[in-house]
Order: structure tokens, then C-alpha cells, then sequence
């Protein structure tokens, strides 16, 4: 089982119980806050939004495939990645590249979150 899967059920098991996921407060410990110098910021940087979304879908499509997680996945993270501040305010002029790109980093966020050991999602 992949750190990803096993986190997923986890979180499903949880969010079943008694939570719902959209306000991630359960992934911020998981993921880690980002530091700016003697700040800590409170909200999600990019990365931690990309990673937490491929947990979202892994959670809510839990029993579909593979292509099905990714099709969902990059339909929401295409936003988060328009409203970086890498693109934010600039013209795209290759749609297809940009898709392209928003496939391949979510796919790319799949693979890093299921390199993780497995025995690193707690339950407790």
C-alpha cells in the first residue's frame, strides 16, 4: 500500500467519524506550515495546496481509478496554479503546454506523496 492510499483512508475514516475535510486542519501537522524567517505563516503555500487537493481527491474518490483521481485532481489544482504568484496576472498563450504542465505536476505531487513510507501517516 502507498503513503497516499494509506493516507487516504485514513482521512475517509476520519471524515466519516465526524469532520469534513475542507478545512484541512488535520493535513496542515501532516504537510507543515511554512516558515518566513521569525513568521510563521498560517495559510497554505502552493506546494502544501497541491499535496493537500491529491489528498482530497485520493480521500473523496476513494474505489475509482487511477485516471479518474487524476482527471479530478487537475481540474482543481489548473486554479491553484493560476493564482500562484508564478502566473498570477500573466497571459498564457499556450493553453495546451499549461495543461500539459498541470497534468505533469499532479502527477508529479502523486509520485512524491507515494515515495513516502507508508508507516509514516499516523492514526492516532
Amino acid at each position: 500500500m502507498t503513503f497516499l492510499k494509506k493516507l487516504g483512508q485514513v482521512l475517509l475514516k476520519v471524515t466519516t467519524l465526524g469532520g469534513a475535510l475542507l478545512g484541512l486542519p488535520i493535513l496542515q501537522p501532516l504537510l507543515g506550515a511554512v516558515k518566513t524567517g521569525q513568521t510563521v505563516q498560517t495559510g497554505l503555500n502552493d506546494l502544501t495546496a497541491i499535496g493537500s487537493t491529491v489528498l482530497q481527491i485520493e480521500t473523496a474518490l476513494n474505489g475509482k481509478t487511477g485516471t479518474e483521481k487524476l482527471q479530478a485532481a487537475v481540474n482543481l489544482i489548473g486554479p491553484i496554479i493560476q493564482t500562484s504568484e508564478l502566473v498570477s496576472g500573466k497571459k498564457i498563450t499556450n493553453e495546451a503546454g499549461f495543461q500539459k504542465a498541470v497534468i505533469e505536476i499532479t502527477q508529479g505531487m502523486v509520485d512524491l506523496l507515494n515515495s513516502i513510507d507508508e508507516s509514516e501517516v499516523k492514526t492516532a
